[in-house]
């Protein structure tokens, strides 16, 4: 009786908890990538994209084979290569994190308040989406993205990958 109760439970939870767009916690399985991370939530495993905004990996699989913009991209990570991987510097597997599912993607707490998306524009190592518009968080991931465009961090230090993030907001109008 136990285990059904348990098997019944955890779809219920996650389903109330999907359309109540309240933080689960769930545990962390795998970084796929900066963007992209591999969440369980009792049996059930999701997949879950940083919520508002555009990876630098999302940005080279928009652009064309062998652009400007993708081999500016494999030169920013050449240069850089442990910021390919920083997400996985500061998310540690089987570690309990506060999850919110936002439209097609997912609200992260990964420093306290602040989320994988707001270290990410604040690392330059994202952008806004464009058009973006949550009252929540449109003022604080246009700081961080501005302060990152200030202080050269991340795509803002490299001129050409300005010109994959302009044609991203461009293509967007």
């Amino acid at each position: 009786m136990p285990k059904f109760i348990s098997i019944f439970t955890l779809p219920v939870l996650l389903i109330l908890s999907l359309h109540a767009k309240e933080p689960m916690m769930a545990i962390l399985q795998n970084v796929i990538s900066n963007e992209m991370q591999k969440f369980t939530f009792g049996n059930y495993s999701f997949v879950c994209e940083a919520y508002g905004v555009v990876s630098l990996e999302k940005l080279y699989e928009k652009s064309q084979n062998n652009s400007t913009c993708q081999e500016s991209i494999k030169s920013f990570y050449k240069k850089n290569p442990y910021l390919q991987y920083y997400t996985e510097s500061i998310l540690k597997n089987q570690v309990m994190y506060h999850v919110e599912f936002k439209e097609k993607g997912c609200v992260i707490y990964v420093q306290g308040k602040k989320t994988l998306s707001e270290v990410l524009l604040e690392e330059g190592l994202a952008v806004s989406q464009p058009s973006f518009q949550d009252e929540e968080y449109n003022y604080s991931f246009l700081k961080l993205q501005q302060r990152a465009k200030s202080n050269k961090k991340g795509l803002w230090g490299e001129d050409i990958l300005k010109s994959c993030v302009d044609s991203l907001y461009k293509d967007a109008k």
